[in-house]
């Protein structure tokens, strides 16, 4: 009789450490399709400038250790800048990465921390560290302007992001800042996309 007990009782308990682990590896993937940006004005050194920023997406992934610090996230999208009367120009494009931070109003960070995976490979994605309170700066491209062209764009596909360290809400924002110059000086021009939530 106890054996027969036992034996139920093991059975039970194996379908209940069964069904806590499901959960655990059940997260998908979330996919978050972005609004296209547009910024378009004639500076005041007499420079048009028309920014864009189409088909961006996000894919967040929650962490393999599930243990609700780290996360990732991989980003997807296109911008472009038409510019005239401009004889210099940079274009950069990033992200702004917050760890418990509204940042649906925009930031304009200097000598925080700054990532740019120019010296690293497209397959190695940045990593940051973020404490409550922390935004942080991953910087995906920057180009330089053809003024004969007119123009000048970033495509990025599949970029990844890498997030640790944040025990609450995460929230990325695109950005890209146009810098045009001229005889008459120079201007930035930025445009942010729509804040999105990392987990």
């Amino acid at each position: 009789m106890n054996s027969r007990r036992e034996g139920r009782l093991g059975i039970i308990g194996l379908g209940l450490a069964v069904l806590m682990l499901g959960p655990a590896v059940a997260h998908a993937d979330a996919v978050t399709a972005l609004p296209d940006g547009e910024q378009a004005l004639t500076t005041a050194t007499g420079v048009d400038v028309d920014l864009t920023r189409t088909g961006e997406q996000a894919i967040v992934s929650p962490s393999l250790a599930a243990n609700g610090l780290s996360r990732s996230a991989s980003v997807t999208g296109v911008v472009m800048a038409k510019v005239a009367h401009a004889t210099k120009g940079t274009l950069v494009t990033g992200y702004l990465v917050g760890c418990q931070v509204d940042l649906s109003g925009g930031l304009s960070l200097s000598g925080d921390a700054y990532i740019s995976p120019s010296s690293i490979t497209p397959e190695v994605a940045p990593s940051i560290s973020l404490v409550p309170g922390g935004v942080s700066q991953v910087v995906l491209d920057t180009k330089q302007l053809d003024p004969t062209a007119g123009a000048v764009g970033i495509a990025y596909a599949g970029r990844g992001i890498q997030l640790s360290g944040c025990a609450g809400y995460a929230q990325a924002r695109a950005f890209s800042t146009l810098t045009v110059i001229n005889d008459q000086g120079s201007t930035e021009v930025s445009l942010y996309g729509q804040p999105f939530s990392v987990g």
